[in-house]
């Protein structure tokens, strides 16, 4: 099964050479730069990563759907899986191989990183360990999947599975909350989930530009714009 490597990054210059020196070659790494103000397209290209430039800012979830759209349209292994990981050092690339082989031990279109099965959930900070069971219990009702983790950014997709539903890929309008519209939208579109545990490391520099409050009211407003809106009832 060929790789195709996905990250959304904003400013993560420093970060990103030890993030794409652990990523075996024969992957291939697409990098959607989101209105970075360094030399984070740059150092990306360093290392063979395909860049698309956003000029300005528009949210981690506008550059996932401009990234998957630009990977099923024109990468040519049709076949293949998008494995989607945050630029900021958190994801391990050293845990990859647990999606993929998941994926192909499983009907899975969408294998999902659990942190709250993972090795290091209990000394998770207090954010986490607190609300990520409850939005999680909000979007399995809402999807009907029973995931344990619904808001980690850790996924693996099925190249062939996004390509039957680019329809819905046109549709979604959340630009920054993206997990609670995605989800909703792929299970009645009826694509299959499956979770495997990963490890979350520190941050390696600065903080999430998302806060506790900011967050939550994120996601609430994300599934209230996907519950009016008519492509999705029409799914």
């Amino acid at each position: 099964m060929k790789i195709a490597i996905l990250m959304a990054a904003l400013n993560e210059s420093l970060i990103l050479p030890s993030i794409l020196q652990k990523i075996p070659k024969e992957m291939d790494v697409f990098i959607v730069d989101d209105g970075s103000t360094d030399n984070t397209k740059a150092v990306a290209e360093s290392f063979g990563a395909r860049v698309i430039r956003n000029p300005i800012n528009m949210g981690q979830g506008h550059a996932f759907i401009t990234g998957i759209k630009g990977i099923v349209n024109f990468w040519e292994h049709r076949d293949g899986c998008i494995v989607f990981l945050d630029a900021d050092g958190q994801h391990d690339p050293d845990e990859i191989p647990k999606f993929i082989e998941k994926m192909q031990s499983s009907e899975a279109d969408i294998v999902v990183g659990s942190r709250i099965l993972g090795s290091n959930y209990k000394t998770a900070p207090f954010f986490r360990k607190t609300f990520l069971p409850h939005f999680t219990w909000i979007i399995n009702k809402l999807s009907g999947y029973t995931m344990t983790d619904a808001m980690c950014g850790f996924r693996a997709f099925r190249v062939a599975s996004l390509s039957q539903v680019e329809n819905i890929l046109d549709t979604m309008i959340e630009p920054q909350y993206l997990a609670a519209e995605m989800f909703m939208r792929f299970a009645k579109a009826g694509l299959k989930v499956e979770e495997v545990p990963i490890t979350m490391k520190a941050r390696a520099k600065g903080a999430s530009y998302k806060g506790l409050v900011r967050y939550g009211f994120g996601i609430i407003k994300a599934i209230t714009k996907v519950l009016v809106d008519k492509s999705y009832r029409n799914i």
